[in-house]
């Protein structure tokens, strides 16, 4: 990895891209409770570089990669840092740090090294380790990876493809006398568990048929497996295919999680191509999330919930005018915990929803309007975007949103909620730009959340061999 991080100074590619992008945020978000007279105040300042190099063995499908951000609040005060998990001021993450070298053995391997964001049939995640694919047909491919799992307590890591409250960490709890889950599972008040940060190694395959780039039928299997701690944390095996025909295009994926032994998520559809100008989709969802076996979302009871999903696109093309049309249902099961607390026995919630955009010249305008309900309540969203281009390097933005909901669970959380973001770009020259946005939302409580972003991007991309 000390290795990726140094290449851009002891390789000579072809051609470099380097792109930069910095945004400040000041904003004060108030305690979830009204009248508590508590906020969180919020001044940060985030970084991103990202830098690729192609060719760097001449003449060869060779490249490096590295994406870094640096993250850091300035508002956090001593007290927060202390009571809250994983928390820092700032933080350095490498992103991503890749070294590939594309078509060896005559076209028949490929290998990867470094810190890989890869994708299954599902979902997003990253590894420290390598990764090498072999073509022995030329609509099969197989490939093997290894490695160890990046999470927030990784080097330099990122916590970017957990849920949102996965803590990292449980130092501090076990500083604070928390008793450990290996000694006493069932302590009142919960148990810290000292693996949360070891090394998780990882380790699968994948097989993909069908031809690259092709727009016929393919088709992938992959299997991935990954301990903790001497203990499996997560077995998974995820499939996908697709298909066009003329008009007709349709894919499929799913995931079995074989720890919990669960599909944890399948779903389908079917677009078909009626027209130029319209387009005609059915998509059906299965899904019943599962984690981590040591995750702590795993304490939380859940249920399966079935979607079904209707849409239809209108215009497209060089048109200046579209509009789109969706509706479908979902039916989900009551979890224990609901059923016997509110008496659910679950139920179905329809839904239906449809927007529109219009381009005139410097000027787009666009609306869109959605509706859900169910037995625990309903809610409805209204939202418009303006966007005005003034020459070649101004951009003006405006957005307003209404939110209504009613919930018959917790009927203080119910009311109608109004939000507006403003948003002014300009572009300094061909990769450079700048920006201001400020949002307004009045969320349930006594107080407006007022936020504050700055933006920067900067790029630039150059050969470094001079042409033969």
């Amino acid at each position: 990895m000390v290795l990726l991080l140094a290449m851009p100074a002891l390789v000579r590619a072809a051609a470099w891209d380097v792109e930069s992008r910095t945004e400040a945020q000041a904003d004060t978000i108030a305690a979830w409770s009204p009248g508590s007279g508590r906020a969180l105040a919020r001044r940060r300042l985030v970084q991103d570089l990202d830098l690729a190099g192609f060719e760097v063995v001449q003449g060869e499908d060779a490249g490096v990669s590295l994406q870094i951000r640096v993250d850091a609040d300035f508002a956090m005060n001593d007290a927060e840092l202390g009571a809250l998990d994983d928390a820092a001021r700032d933080r350095l993450q490498l992103l991503a740090a890749r070294f590939h070298w594309f078509g060896l053995a005559a076209g028949r391997l490929d290998i990867e090294a470094g810190r890989i964001t890869a994708q299954d049939a599902v979902e997003f995640w990253r590894f420290d380790g390598g990764r090498a694919t072999v073509r022995p047909l030329p609509w099969l491919a197989v490939s093997a990876f290894g490695g160890l799992r990046v999470t927030g307590s990784s080097w330099l890591g990122s916590s970017a493809f957990a849920p949102d409250g996965t803590r990292e960490s449980d130092r501090r709890r076990i500083a604070a006398g928390v008793p450990l889950c290996l000694l006493a599972p069932t302590a009142p008040g919960g148990c810290a568990d000292a693996t949360l940060d070891d090394p998780a190694p990882a380790w699968g395959g994948r097989i993909v048929v069908g031809r690259p780039g092709a727009t016929g039928a393919g088709g992938e299997v992959e299997y991935r497996r990954t301990t903790r701690g001497g203990a499996l944390l997560e077995d998974r095996l995820g499939a996908g295919a697709r298909v066009r025909a003329g008009a007709f295009a349709a894919d499929a994926a799913g995931e079995l999680d074989l720890y919990v032994r669960r599909l944890s998520e399948l779903r389908a559809g079917l677009r078909w191509a009626a027209t130029p100008g319209l387009a005609l989709a059915v998509e059906a969802i299965h899904s019943h999330p599962t984690f981590a076996a040591g995750s702590l979302w795993n304490l939380f009871d859940t249920a399966a919930a079935r979607e079904a999903r209707l849409r239809a696109d209108l215009g497209g093309g060089s048109g200046t005018a579209r509009a789109w049309a969706s509706a479908g249902v979902k039916r989900y099961e009551a979890t224990n915990w609901t059923r016997e607390l509110f008496g659910d026995g679950g139920g179905w919630e329809p839904f239906a929803a449809v927007g529109g955009s219009l381009d005139l010249g410097p000027t787009r305008l666009a609306a869109d309007a959605s509706v859900r309900a169910g037995s625990e309540g309903t809610q409805g969203w209204l939202s418009a975007v303006a966007r005005q281009a003034i020459g070649t390097w101004v951009g003006l933005e405006a957005r307003a949103t209404v939110a209504r909901m009613v919930d018959r669970v917790a009927p203080k959380n119910s009311g109608t909620f109004p939000a507006l973001a403003l948003l002014v770009s300009g572009r300094l020259e061909r990769r450079a730009r700048i920006g201001l946005l400020l949002e307004d939302s009045a969320p349930r409580g006594e107080r407006n959340d007022v936020r504050l972003f700055a933006f920067l991007a900067v790029g630039a991309d150059w050969t470094s061999r001079m042409a033969r």
